[in-house]
């Protein structure tokens, strides 16, 4: 029987289940082995790498926990994984926010919604944005960015306790933590409302401090960072990194981030430019016509076939079309200079007629085309764009 070589796939599980069972140092190991396996399993060594990077966040060893992620976001990008890559560089943007680099946390966001625009990717980047400004001591933007948000989370009730914590609002504080308080069981989300409640809850009795306190070292003493095993991960998770799996070079995230954004932007341009050369070839006859000293020459005005030719190949067949509408020689002609867009001052010095009568003539044709005087031009423009042989 032939022996299976593990995968990335199956050593990520194994880290999976093993940090589960509270295991860190032998889930670190396997998510480790999982990054070194040569394979285009990049989806799984891309969790591997994130997951490896959570766990440094829980130890607030920041700085590392934005080199794995680095690390996740090239894997997801050779996956071709966009919302994952935008997941990727949010939470770079939450490590950059927490060490209080605003400016570039800001930055890592913006590129995560040009990449992925989704609502989910909305919804988690306004937690960034808030977090950053919370850092920033920029309190009223914490709350303006929470409101801009649908739906709530515990995590902005806490940005919420600590911000009004901060401004010295205690009853709002004290509100948005007891609400945490009382959604999850989380510690990590816990210690800090706790935080709030202990140093805000003013009118809190004595031994209801007391029992706040002791609470919150309970809580302490179970948050997973302050184990040696915790450590001892994070420890293994920084060896990884060098030197075989060193951090990603600025100049390479860069060209990552911003491969896609130009790509997406050179083929936006590129439809308008299509578009606008498609539809401006007409107008720019138009006004080239219009601008023409002797328009009755440049059209060969009095040989009708010379004419003809001479409208179809420049003004988009406009007469061939004009025809199968039925209309007079007389009438195409006074067409083909509304097209143009002559004044009735221009025109009549080019029919040798009166401008009270080209009025007449004008109501005549749009009557038949069946619009209005007003919107015979554009609808000459309409049918000059018209498929010719449809």
């Amino acid at each position: 029987m032939a022996c299976t070589s593990p995968t990335a796939e199956s050593y990520y599980l194994r880290g999976r289940e093993l940090r589960e069972k509270n295991q860190p140092v032998e889930a670190m190991q396997a998510f480790i082995a999982a990054t070194r396996v040569r394979s285009q399993e990049y989806t799984f060594r891309a969790r591997s790498y994130s997951n490896m990077a959570t766990m440094c966040r829980i130890a607030e060893r920041h700085d590392l926990a934005y080199a794995l992620y680095e690390q996740s976001l090239l894997q997801f990008a050779l996956a071709h994984d966009t919302l994952a890559q935008a997941y990727a560089l949010n939470n770079m943007a939450w490590e950059q926010a927490v060490q209080s680099h605003k400016t570039e946390a800001f930055l890592l966001i913006d590129s995560a919604l040009s990449l992925c625009p989704d609502t989910a990717v909305q919804h988690k980047v306004l937690e960034s944005r808030a977090a950053a400004c919370l850092y920033a001591a920029e309190y009223d933007s914490v709350i303006y960015y929470i409101r801009q948000s649908p739906t709530r989370s515990v995590y902005f009730d806490i940005l919420l306790a600590q911000t009004y914590a901060f401004l010295e609002q205690n009853d709002s504080a004290v509100h948005y933590a007891r609400l945490v308080c009382a959604q999850t069981t989380n510690p990590r989300y816990l210690d800090d409302a706790l935080y709030v409640l202990a140093h805000c809850n003013a009118e809190a009795e004595a031994d209801d401090i007391r029992a706040l306190a002791e609470t919150r070292t309970d809580v302490q003493r179970s948050l997973e960072r302050n184990s040696p095993e915790w450590m001892q991960a994070v420890q293994l998770a920084e060896t990884s990194l060098l030197p075989e799996n060193a951090p990603m070079r600025p100049e390479i995230l860069a060209v990552l981030i911003a491969v896609p954004i130009l790509l997406a932007v050179a083929l936006t341009l590129l439809f308008f430019w299509l578009r606008y050369r498609r539809l401006n070839t007409l107008e720019n006859q138009c006004r080239l016509l219009r601008q023409c000293p002797d328009l009755r020459k440049e059209l060969q005005w009095n040989d009708y076939p010379q004419f003809s030719a001479i409208c179809n190949e420049r003004l988009g067949g406009i007469v061939l079309k004009l025809e199968r509408r039925e209309l007079s020689e007389r009438e195409i002609r006074i067409c083909v200079l509304v097209l143009i867009g002559l004044s009735y001052a221009q025109m009549a010095e080019v029919l040798y007629r009166a401008e009270s009568g080209i009025g007449k003539d004008k109501y005549l044709i749009a009557k038949r085309l069946g619009v209005s005087v007003k919107d015979l031009q554009s609808t000459l423009f309409s049918i000059a764009h018209e498929p010719l042989h449809a």
